[in-house]
């Protein structure tokens, strides 16, 4: 199942609908431009907790899942903590992929 989750993180990239990095999917939630939100489960407490919360304060959906290196891999750049998908479509197939209910 997760080989799925990072197939369509890679067609999402290649299509331009994923921002990566604390401070680019920060300013992303904040202009309500991201569905769905995934935190590596090896990313730091501090930066769970904060995009958790910006995430709850604008209704986002947030998910812990995968390795910083294979969330970095999957989408072609080097190891991330984070990363959000900007398009209802694919945040919509990876959060049944998650068992997550939009």
């Amino acid at each position: 199942m997760s080989h799925k989750v990072l197939t369509l993180l890679g067609f999402a990239q290649r299509a331009g609908k994923i921002v990566s990095g604390e401070a680019g999917v920060s300013a992303s939630i904040k202009q309500k431009k991201t569905y769905l939100v995934l935190i590596a489960q090896d990313a730091s407490d501090n930066t769970k907790e904060q995009i958790k919360s910006l995430c709850h304060a604008f209704g986002v959906h947030c998910v812990e899942w995968g390795s910083k290196i294979d969330i970095g891999l999957s989408i072609g750049k080097s190891p991330r903590a984070v990363i959000g998908v900007m398009e209802k479509s694919f945040a919509e197939a990876i959060g049944k992929l998650l068992d997550e209910s939009f």
